[in-house]
């Protein structure tokens, strides 16, 4: 599996290759031995068109190197820097008037916080968050028997967070659960409404990622989002072929590989990803 042709997966049409990916990373993330063999030209592949961005200093624009973490300022806890001096010089220039120490009180600056590591989840995961939300969507179609209905619009799946230790590697959060939620009125007109429809033959597949500071309904910051999933007849027909054991295992086998790099249990999959990611978007 590790020896996959490039002329096969070249020779696939985009979304069968996708599928084809996806089916490697779940057979390599049954066995933790295996996830290091995959070539960094299977993974460029699977980030192929996904947004992302490498950690950078705010100040000098380095890039952040695989053995250092860039030290992130104690007021925001957004903005990184290199060094203590890129720190002072980055204050006295512009971060001063920007720092959020200076907006809004203590739980605005941990709103910014978190929102800013949800984003940066998303960003390294997203090929993998992608396959997960389609996989418990049609999980749910058939809990449901929906029939051709594998995206309703209504419904979200809700990916919860939570923290890791210090000692992991930003963002420090892994998937704590993943429930599907179904979407107020209020919410629907208010946030999804201004995203952009579906071309032709392709639907909306909604996610949220979400993360709670305590147990009231106002300690919770939620980051929704929707991408287009191509729905023709062949893939109707797979849907209506797999069973509900399969898509419980693929959703499984998603959350175990996000949450094994977000731990630190496959570095040499998150270095691999690091370097596409600087490749591609630094």
């Amino acid at each position: 599996m590790a020896n996959i042709s490039e002329d096969y997966l070249d020779s696939l049409p985009a979304d069968e290759r996708a599928e084809f990916l996806n089916d490697v990373f779940s057979m390599l993330s049954m066995d933790p031995t295996k996830q290091d063999e995959i070539t960094a030209q299977n993974i460029r592949k699977m980030y192929a068109g996904h947004e992302g961005r490498v950690v950078k200093c705010s100040f000098c624009r380095k890039d952040e190197p695989d053995d250092q973490e860039f030290g992130e300022c104690s007021g925001c806890g957004i903005v990184l820097y290199c060094s203590k001096e890129c720190q002072r010089s980055d204050w006295k220039l512009s971060h001063k008037v920007e720092c959020g120490k200076c907006e809004n009180g203590e739980r605005a600056i941990m709103n910014k916080k978190i929102t800013a590591r949800m984003q940066q989840f998303k960003i390294i995961y997203s090929p993998f968050i992608h396959k997960l939300v389609i996989d418990m969507f049609q999980l749910f179609n058939k809990e449901m028997d929906a029939g051709d209905v594998l995206f309703p619009a209504e419904f979200v799946v809700d990916i919860k967070l939570a923290d890791l230790p210090r000692g992991t590697k930003r963002p420090r959060l892994y998937i704590e659960h993943v429930m599907i939620v179904k979407l107020s009125k209020l919410v629907l007109d208010a946030v999804y409404s201004r995203m952009k429809p579906p071309e032709r033959g392709y639907e909306c597949v909604r996610s949220c990622l979400s993360y709670s500071f305590g147990p009231g309904e106002n300690d919770n910051i939620s980051s929704h989002h929707q991408f287009h999933y191509k729905v023709g007849p062949d893939k109707l027909r797979r849907h209506k072929r797999s069973t509900k054991n399969l898509y419980e295992e693929n959703v499984d086998e998603h959350i175990n590989m996000i949450n094994s790099i977000a731990k630190g249990e496959s570095p040499k999959m998150y270095k691999v990803i690091k370097e596409i990611m600087k490749e591609k978007f630094g």
